[in-house]
């Protein structure tokens, strides 16, 4: 499995979209625009909620690994080099 093709969705999702990493790293060796770069790399897809892996792929063929993870568990103390959000 190539890390680079991968995306990662909360618990909760049901549907996602991303950018395939394959395209865009051949867009840039092309010399192809940033913004041609993402129309050409953009990926969207639906995963029930009961799945934890799944596959797609982009219009031009390349797998992306789509993997549903768990909210990471609270910090138990408060760390000063957390970021508070007021």
């Amino acid at each position: 499995m190539s890390r680079e093709n991968s995306v990662w969705v909360p618990p909760s999702a049901t549907s996602f979209s991303c950018l395939c990493e394959t395209c865009l790293e051949r867009s840039r060796t092309e010399g192809r625009s940033s913004l041609e770069a993402v129309r050409s790399a953009s990926v969207r897809g639906h995963l029930s909620t009961e799945t934890d892996l799944g596959f797609i792929r982009c219009a031009a063929g390349h797998e992306v690994i789509v993997r549903r993870v768990d909210r990471p568990t609270p910090l138990t103390r408060r760390d000063v080099r957390q970021l508070q959000l007021i």
